[in-house]
């Protein structure tokens, strides 16, 4: 017979391999913490990265505000020459030109806070020629912390020049 013949035992390292005792002594050996010195450790990774993390949530926010906020006044001063493109005929005073694009524009900038100049290429005939309308504002920032490196405000403008058509 040989040596693991019919009715042999087995050695013991394959014998008690499953058992559930040794397998769980098994699983607990390899899913538990070899070094108790690592409780902390996410901790103060969090706490490193959390910094660097905010600073750069921040700064997207901040610039996302300052865009919208151009957006908008852009769109505004091409509303604004877009009026006085077409009614120049019919009225030609500016403040009718302002009036229209503070009642029109729905923007988070107050209306005192910005700077409308409109200028007609031909100040004497302003029917013909072209219309250019600027418009400028200051803009706080959403969050404090492009405040600190940028100051408190940032100016934004836009400038648009169309053909008078009548």
């Amino acid at each position: 017979m040989g040596k693991f013949a019919r009715g042999a035992s087995l050695p013991i390292f394959v014998k008690n391999q499953n058992t559930p005792e040794v397998t769980a002594k098994m699983k607990k050996r390899l899913f538990s913490k070899k070094n108790k010195r690592e409780d902390g450790q996410a901790m103060v990774e969090f706490a490193l990265i959390l910094p660097i993390f905010l600073l750069i949530l921040c700064g997207i926010i901040d610039f996302g505000w300052l865009f919208y906020n151009q957006l908008s006044l852009n769109n505004a001063c091409r509303e604004g020459a877009r009026y006085a493109v077409v009614n120049t005929a019919e009225d030609a005073s500016t403040q009718a030109i302002i009036n229209h694009i503070e009642n029109t524009t729905t923007t988070v900038f107050a209306n005192d806070g910005v700077d409308i100049k409109i200028e007609y290429s031909s100040p004497n005939d302003p029917t013909a020629g072209d219309i250019t309308v600027s418009m400028e504002a200051e803009i706080s920032f959403f969050t404090p912390v492009l405040s600190t490196v940028l100051g408190k405000e940032k100016t934004i403008t836009s400038t648009v020049i169309m053909k008078v058509e009548s």
